[in-house]
């Protein structure tokens, strides 16, 4: 296997990403859900993977979706805002997140 190879990165990448969602398909989809109804409750309809963490926490008792996270905002449900936010969660240490607008229904 060689060391660079890009493609072969984002192929392994992806692979893993589908993975974990099919590890967690109900958790996965009680996070979709959740932030479907964050975004939808503000104006700019906008949300991070922190907002959803917080809801998932505090209602239903999961710490963390694991690797499935990644695939949060994986439909054609999202678009990124091209806007990042800190990570509030202690053991991101700050790590930029992504925030996300809601352009479904």
């Amino acid at each position: 296997m060689m060391t660079f190879d890009q493609d072969r990165g984002e192929q392994l990448r992806l692979a893993g990403m589908g993975l974990a969602a099919d590890n967690a398909k109900e958790s996965l989809a009680v996070a979709r859900k959740v932030a479907t109804v964050i975004a939808k409750r503000r104006k700019d309809r906008t949300v991070t993977a922190d907002d959803v963490g917080r809801v998932l926490k505090d209602y239903y008792g999961l710490d963390s979706l694991g690797p499935a996270a990644g695939s949060l905002f994986k439909t054609g449900d999202w678009e990124w805002t091209g806007q990042f936010r800190k990570s509030k969660r202690v053991t991101n240490h700050s790590r930029l997140l992504r925030v996300w607008r809601y352009i479904g229904d």
